[in-house]
């Protein structure tokens, strides 16, 4: 597998593919020490499933690129905000990666530049849409969200959180980025659109942003930092369906800026 400066990868599995007991006799050894404490404090088998497949999905798509690395070998390092990325010694390939999960979906962006971010979110689930855009959206953000018929509020709350993650995930501080300090606007029937707070310091034309199809009901959106004037990103897919097996996949954009 080749991966250019200019491409992102996206690969994904369904947790329907996949088995507990199988997953855990062939797979269960690739965490590591902290990791299997985790995977065991899980009271649930769907739990245990779905973070024993995003540590294998992360490592399966790593060691398609650099086969010299097994993919229960790779060893990985995490910033003072917890965002993993590939131990230095082992990156002789330049690769950067973003994981996230949710429900059935678990989903992940590859690339060449460390700014990439990702997020899936069920947008099935009822939410207090009013009380989360008033506590984390901008003002802008928020007006426009109510202003909308109420049928169409959830969908948006989750167009509009999904890009929020990307971005401060792509970042790699998580939650210390203020979700009010940058906005999202939505032009036309693809466009999208972000500012950024001053207390933000960040420049608009320097980033990509996309939304993506990932069924009726789930909001996929992806983040990308490669500095202004730099080559437009284009996306590829997979589909991960088996250890050893995954398949290409169309990428279908709903909106990008």
């Amino acid at each position: 597998m080749r991966i250019e400066e200019s491409e992102i990868h996206l690969w994904q599995l369904e947790q329907a593919d996949f088995e507990l007991s199988s997953l855990q006799s062939e797979c269960l050894a690739w965490l590591t020490e902290s990791e299997l404490k985790r995977f065991r404090r899980y009271q649930f088998d769907r739990h245990r499933k779905q973070m024993l497949l995003g540590r294998v999905l992360m490592r399966v798509a790593l060691s398609s690129y650099d086969r010299s690395v097994a993919a229960a070998s790779w060893n990985f390092t995490h910033n003072d905000y917890g965002k993993p990325a590939i131990s230095e010694e082992q990156n002789s390939a330049s690769l950067y990666f973003n994981l996230s999960h949710s429900a059935e979906k678990v989903v992940l962006a590859v690339s060449r530049f460390k700014d990439i971010g990702i997020d899936v979110e069920c947008a099935r689930r009822p939410r207090r849409i009013a009380a989360v855009a008033q506590r984390y959206f901008s003002d802008k953000e928020t007006a426009q969200l109510l202003s909308l018929p109420a049928d169409q509020q959830q969908s948006r709350f989750y167009d509009l959180w999904t890009l929020k993650e990307a971005y401060i995930k792509a970042c790699g501080m998580g939650l210390a980025i203020p979700l009010q300090h940058f906005s999202y606007g939505f032009s036309g029937d693809d466009g999208l659109t972000v500012e950024f707070d001053a207390r933000r310091n960040d420049v608009e034309g320097a980033w990509q942003f996309w939304q993506l199809s990932a069924g009726s009901d789930f909001k996929l959106a992806v983040a990308a930092k490669a500095g202004e004037g730099a080559l437009t990103h284009t996306l590829s897919g997979w589909r991960l369906i088996d250890l050893d097996k995954f398949l290409e996949q169309e990428v279908q954009v709903i909106r990008s800026k």
